[in-house]
């Protein structure tokens, strides 16, 4: 008999999942905002207008390529599409990303996602009243995923990620001998726990890895580790006509070491015929900071179009960031 090629992959998803579940069992979680004494914190900043139109809870129910970012596990259900995301915000001259997921029957879902970050050119000196030079550093991530189911309700997926940072001057400047870089792990699962699909699960213990190391070992810094645990509900609201459809969703996030004080999001969706979306959410101590989202969706066709913000109150110097998504599904 010959032996199904959907099985060694879908073993070593288990099986990866399996341990991210039990060190995650062994370690304590502390306040999702703060990244004090983490490197690489690039890994927490987000991205797909989409779920950030939901107050980035989505752990539980993000779709296409967004799934990449909060829970690679969504992806085994998710169409076949290339994706495009941009993020304006106040800290970061440049934010953009793509990603391209394809789907194979029977086996799962591979995807392939690229995103780069430019805070701008920033003076270099020893002295402020006499500045040397100019440098900017920039980084770029690097991620390959791979998802698949293991029954109609259980899915799980694994995205292996590389950050590198690179460190550009024009002057007199101090760097790196190397530009410094890191590699890291999510794992992802999700249950259906209805056969009606209208209670969904989802988790995922995202930037696993070793430690960024910048200029020499006492200075590598640990990664921002993060356990995001997600909720949705699909009620079939008798009231509403059928070509509307309601979704709410919550996730609490937590980061993987320290105290006991964990962030919340909170997000719903109001999508008629499938082709306009409007949405709205809450973040609490974010990595950009607490505050209110909203975000609005058009499908068309092949073509979806999806355009967000958020106003932040507290905990951030980014402003109020915008984000908007291009998807072509093909």
């Amino acid at each position: 008999m010959r032996r199904r090629l959907s099985s060694s992959p879908k073993f070593l998803i288990a099986g990866l999942l399996a341990a991210g579940l039990l060190a995650f069992a062994d370690i304590r979680v502390a306040r999702a905002q703060s990244t004090f004494g983490e490197g690489a914190v690039e890994f927490l900043l987000p991205t797909g207008a989409r779920s950030l139109g939901m107050g980035q809870a989505v752990a539980a129910i993000a779709t296409g390529s967004d799934a990449l970012w909060w829970n690679p596990a969504l992806i085994a259900r998710g169409p076949r599409e290339v994706a495009f995301h941009f993020t304006k915000i106040v800290t970061l001259e440049t934010d953009a990303g793509g990603a391209i997921v394809i789907p194979v029957q029977r086996v799962g879902a591979f995807a392939l996602s690229v995103r780069y970050l430019n805070p701008g050119q920033q003076e270099a000196s020893d002295d402020p009243t006499a500045p040397t030079g100019a440098f900017s550093t920039t980084t770029t991530m690097l991620g390959a995923s791979f998802a698949t189911t293991f029954s109609n309700r259980l899915a799980a997926g694994i995205t292996y990620k590389l950050l590198r940072l690179d460190f550009h001057c024009t002057g007199n400047c101090r760097k790196p001998s190397q530009a410094p870089q890191t590699i890291a792990l999510d794992l992802g699962t999700q249950y259906i726990a209805t056969t009606d699909s209208l209670v969904t699960f989802g988790f995922a213990l995202r930037n696993a890895g070793p430690k960024l190391q910048v200029n020499d070992s006492p200075q590598a810094d640990p990664l921002p580790v993060r356990a995001d645990l997600g909720v949705a509900y699909a009620p079939k609201l008798v009231q509403l006509p059928k070509e509307a459809r309601v979704r709410v969703a919550a996730d609490l996030v937590a980061r993987v070491s320290g105290g006991y004080s964990p962030g919340y999001r909170f997000g719903a969706e109001f999508s008629w015929m499938a082709r306009y979306h409007a949405r709205a959410g809450y973040v609490i101590d974010g990595p950009t900071g607490s505050g209110s989202t909203f975000g609005l969706g058009l499908s068309s066709g092949k073509l979806q179009i999806d355009l967000a913000r958020m106003l932040v109150t507290s905990g951030s110097q980014a402003g109020s960031p915008a984000y908007l998504s291009l998807r072509y599904l093909f």
